[in-house]
């Protein structure tokens, strides 16, 4: 996989079909997805869309827990490979007759967020205090899934994690923050939509 220009991106698929037939093109940038993680998880998903009952296809919800992508130097460009990934996952579910499979892949991301996924920048927050508010945010979700917390705890939760956010200590050589605000809040927003149903 090569670099490209931005004016290379393939739009939104208008059927399932396109969508499976999609290129997997990227850029690669300094601190990306790791580029074969990317690669064998949107691969099979373009396999499940030419034909979901395959051996080895998936559905949404698992698609969902297998994007959990490693973070390394020279990956591939996170924004273009989470829209690609919803792009797919929307066209597997339409095929299925499904919904999506539950939250956006930025906030999966954000509920499995390693601290290596922030980048270190001047002025940023404590890695190790983001990294515990990171970790808080991860613990409450899985309550919230697991079925352990309600919709009052959950809402008490999103709250406790922004205080916490807003009361960060900064550091010289710290997280990025917009990059951490934007994990917290969509861990957040998930806490305050509540239990859904399965």
């Amino acid at each position: 996989m090569t670099d490209s220009s931005p004016e290379s991106r393939p739009t939104a698929p208008s059927n399932p079909a396109e969508a499976a037939d999609l290129p997997l093109e990227f850029d690669v940038v300094r601190r990306g997805y790791d580029r074969r993680q990317v690669l064998t998880l949107l691969e099979t998903l373009q396999r499940s869309l030419d034909d979901p009952a395959a051996p080895g296809a998936v559905t949404p919800r698992e698609a969902r827990d297998r994007a959990a992508f490693d973070m390394v130097l020279r990956g591939f460009d996170r924004a273009q490979v989470d829209a690609a990934f919803e792009r797919l996952l929307e066209s597997l579910a339409a095929v299925r007759g499904e919904d999506g499979g539950g939250a956006a892949a930025g906030e999966v991301r954000a509920e499995r967020a390693d601290p290596v996924a922030f980048d270190r920048v001047l002025r940023g927050y404590d890695p190790l205090a983001a990294a515990e508010l990171v970790d808080a945010g991860a613990k409450a979700l899985r309550g919230l899934r697991g079925g352990e917390s309600g919709a009052a705890a959950a809402r008490a939760a999103a709250d406790a994690l922004r205080d916490r956010r807003d009361a960060l200590p900064r550091a010289l050589r710290g997280f990025d923050r917009r990059q951490v605000d934007r994990a917290v809040d969509a861990v957040c927003e998930e806490l305050e939509r509540g239990p859904q149903p399965r």
